[in-house]
């Protein structure tokens, strides 16, 4: 009998905990997009808005950076676009160089392109067989 009268407890307990505690998990939208204009063209009302979550240190963010910025060359101020830095964990200094970019945009925000393409250019590409 001790232990049914246990098990209706934590039976009990666990409908308890799960159906009458709130819990709120939401984050607040922020105040600003947290990102980078390319060519520091906010987006406009008649215009195409790109998102891109970029690691800046990821191959295939590097190897998906021409084909965009060509799109956006090609289609001029109808096309603007954001980038938000995305470091993924399983990447070495990730986070590191998605800070630098935020540093960077901060003191000088036309450079802040310029620091991806130079961490696009340099990273090491292997081949594992």
């Amino acid at each position: 009998m001790g232990f049914k009268n246990t098990l209706r407890f934590l039976a009990f307990l666990c409908f308890r905990i799960c159906f009458f505690v709130s819990i709120d998990a939401q984050v607040p939208i922020p105040p600003k997009l947290d990102g980078f204009w390319y060519e520091n063209r906010p987006s406009e009302a008649d215009s195409i808005f790109i998102e891109a979550f970029f690691d800046p240190v990821c191959p295939d963010s590097r190897d998906s950076w021409p084909g965009l910025k060509q799109a956006l060359h090609h289609y001029g101020s109808r096309v603007t676009l954001l980038v938000h830095t995305f470091p993924l964990p399983y990447h070495d200094n990730a986070f590191v160089s998605s800070r630098a970019l935020h540093i960077v945009n901060k003191l000088n925000s036309s450079a802040t392109y310029d620091l991806l393409e130079a961490f696009f250019q340099h990273q090491v590409r292997l081949i594992l067989y």
